[in-house]
């Protein structure tokens, strides 16, 4: 109970704050599936985003701002992370710092299979009709024994348009987001989540020159995602097996080769 009002608190706290910065009438709320809404706008442009969940025994909010070189993104209950989204050459970085380090890194990329990244973690999916493309930098130890499960959700979760290519449109992106009914349960129901979320094509390493070394890739180039294509598994610099599938097919390939891999990262 302690700790259920202690959360509350915090909610009230921020949304107090919130709606006491700016303009009064730039404000607006509204009721969503398990929660509510609540954007405040400066100058007609949206300036930050409050998300209140409340629930028997449970009460959160997830608050979201816009800065000047990046978009805030953190969780009421979980004083430990924080999640930024910046750019970099007109893509954009996603951030999950845990103890104001980084622990994990996106940044989306155009994908060259033949002119990759040097030294790198690369990955592809599927999401709404085009191919998102990344490079991962991961550092799980940052974590120690912890595991800010929601943030996660919420860091993976939280898809928006890959092909914005500044801040604002970014925000605007994720207000649209939470205009939408079941947007926390596309966050936080994990049944419900997995029916939104991308489709894996890809994730492999890559050495010095740039050439894959171990990982597993669909060529996928996103025109129908029923077509069947090439599949190929790389270990040690080497294509060891091959195959061919559609995307949906793809999927528990995909899932039974990290699950076989990842102890081994």
């Amino acid at each position: 109970m302690g700790k259920f009002l202690f959360t509350v608190t915090l909610f009230v706290c921020s949304l107090s704050a919130f709606c006491q910065v700016g303009d009064p009438s730039g404000f607006t709320e509204k009721d969503i599936e398990s929660g509510k809404v609540y954007k405040k706008y400066k100058d007609s442009k949206l300036d930050s985003i409050v998300v209140g969940m409340v629930a028997v025994n449970y009460g959160n909010a997830l608050i979201f701002s816009l800065e000047k070189d990046e978009i805030r993104i953190t969780n009421a209950a979980d004083k430990n992370s924080l999640i930024t989204i910046g750019m970099k050459n007109g893509k954009q970085v996603r951030t999950f710092l845990y103890k104001n380090k980084p622990a994990i890194i996106i940044e989306n990329i155009n994908f060259d299979i033949n002119n990759l990244p040097k030294n790198a973690q690369i990955s592809n999916a599927y999401w709404k009709g085009t191919t998102v493309s990344s490079i991962l930098t991961t550092n799980y130890q940052t974590f120690g024994d912890d595991n800010p499960d929601k943030t996660f959700k919420l860091f993976y979760r939280l898809n928006g348009r890959p092909d914005l290519t500044n801040l604002e449109a970014v925000f605007d992106d994720i207000g649209h987001f939470f205009d939408e009914e079941d947007a926390l349960l596309k966050i936080f129901d994990g049944n419900y989540a997995e029916k939104f979320e991308a489709q894996a094509l890809a994730y492999f390493k890559t050495d010095h020159l740039g050439k894959i070394t171990d990982g597993i890739n669909l060529e996928f180039d996103a025109k129908k995602p029923s077509d069947i294509t090439k599949y190929t598994i790389y270990k040690g610099g080497k294509a060891i097996k091959s195959g061919t599938s559609n995307v949906t097919e793809f999927q528990p390939i995909f899932i039974e080769y990290r699950e076989k891999t990842m102890d081994n990262e």
